[in-house]
C-alpha cells in the first residue's frame, strides 16, 4: 500500500524481540509504516472500524479495538493486550489516545501500559515522521476534523514522499504503568526531536545543492 501511495520508508533500530511498541500518532498512515517494520497488531479506537479500506484492513490484521470513554471496554482491551504479549506477539500502542499535527507530543495515558507490566514484557519506544519535497509533515497528518478521502488523495503523489520510523534501541521492562508512561513519553520525545533536527539538516543540504546547481 505504501508503494501504491508512493511513500518510501526507512526503519532504524527495530527491536529484536516482541513486546509492546509505543509511538507518537500522526494518523492512519502510521499503521502502514509500523506494519512495514514486521508482523504486529495494533490497538485502535473502535471508530476506525467504519473507515473506508483502513477499517477492513485493521480488522483483518487482528487489531484490538477500544471504545473511548468506556471503562469496561478499556478493561477488555487491556486483557487482550496482555494475552497477545504473553503469546509473543508485538503490539503497537499509540498512548496519546488521538492523532496530532506533529507539532506537539501529548501526554501518554498510562492505563494500557499495565498489560506490559503484568506480562513483564519489554517496552520499546518509537517515533514516526513524514516529509516530502513539496509538502510539510502536517500534510501527512490526519487529525481533527479532516476528511479521510480528501486527505488520502492529498497524500498521494507527493514528490519524494518518505516516512521514517525510528526506535529507541533499548527496550525496557517496567514495574509501574505510570513510570512506564512517563519515561516512554520522554523517550519518544527525544526520538521526535532527532527526526526534526535531521529534517532541518536534510532541507539545508537540498537547498545548498539546488543553489549550487543554479
Amino acid at each position: 500500500m505504501l508503494r501504491r501511495l508512493a511513500i518510501s520508508v526507512s526503519i532504524e533500530d527495530p527491536p529484536a524481540a516482541p513486546g509492546l511498541v509505543v509511538s507518537n500518532h500522526l494518523g492512519y498512515l502510521d499503521i502502514l509504516v509500523h506494519a512495514a517494520a514486521g508482523p504486529r497488531i495494533f490497538v485502535s479506537k473502535s471508530d476506525v472500524r467504519a473507515w473506508p479500506i483502513v477499517g477492513r484492513l485493521a480488522e483483518y490484521g487482528g487489531t484490538i479495538f477500544i471504545q473511548r470513554g468506556n471503562r469496561s471496554s478499556a478493561t477488555e482491551t487491556a486483557i487482550e493486550i496482555e494475552y497477545a504479549l504473553r503469546q509473543g506477539v508485538t503490539v503497537v500502542l499509540f498512548p496519546e489516545g488521538t492523532s496530532t499535527d506533529g507539532s506537539t507530543l501529548l501526554p501518554f495515558h498510562s492505563f494500557l501500559f499495565e498489560p506490559a507490566v503484568e506480562a513483564e514484557s519489554a517496552v520499546s519506544a518509537s517515533a514516526i515522521s513524514f516529509g516530502a519535497d513539496d509538502a510539510s509533515e502536517a500534510d501527512f497528518c490526519y487529525y481533527g476534523d479532516l476528511k479521510f478521502l480528501p486527505h488520502l488523495l492529498g497524500a498521494m503523489g507527493r514528490k519524494n514522499a518518505h516516512a521514517r520510523l525510528r526506535f529507541d534501541a533499548r527496550p525496557r521492562v517496567y514495574s509501574s504503568r505510570k513510570h512506564a508512561a512517563s519515561e516512554c513519553w520522554e523517550r519518544v520525545a527525544r526520538l521526535r526531536l532527532r527526526s526534526v533536527m535531521d529534517s532541518r539538516v536534510e532541507f539545508q543540504q537540498k537547498t545548498t545543492v539546488a543553489g549550487s546547481v543554479r
